[in-house]
C-alpha cells in the first residue's frame, strides 16, 4: 500500500525533542516555584540539576528544537518532490502491467 503524504523525517525527529524541552520547561518552572520557600532552596536531585544547569539545558534544547524546525521546513519540498516521483513511477509501472 502505497504512502498517502510525503514523510519527513525531520518532522519526527522534532516531535521528542518537542517533548523533551517541555518536560525542562516544566522541571524549570517547578525549580523556580521550589526556590521561592527558603526551607526548600538547597535540594538535590532534579531541583538541584534544574538550579545549576537548568538554563543552558533549555538553551541547548531550543537551539535544537530550532534547527530541527528549519530543517523541517526547508526540506519539505525535497521530499515532496521525492514523494511525488516514486508515486509516478508507481503509476507508470501499473500502468505498463495493465493490458
Amino acid at each position: 500500500m502505497p504512502q498517502s503524504k510525503p514523510f519527513n523525517p525531520f518532522y519526527v525527529a522534532a516531535l521528542p525533542v518537542g517533548v523533551i524541552f517541555a518536560l525542562t520547561a516544566c522541571s524549570y518552572m517547578v525549580m523556580a516555584y521550589r526556590g521561592l520557600d527558603p526551607h526548600q532552596a538547597d535540594e538535590g536531585g532534579l531541583v538541584g540539576l534544574m538550579d545549576q544547569h537548568g538554563l543552558a539545558i533549555l538553551l541547548v534544547e531550543l537551539a535544537l528544537l530550532a534547527v530541527l524546525t528549519f530543517a523541517a521546513i526547508g526540506t519539505d519540498g525535497y521530499w515532496t518532490r521525492r514523494f511525488e516521483a516514486a508515486q509516478a513511477l508507481g503509476a507508470g509501472n501499473a500502468a505498463e502491467r495493465e493490458p
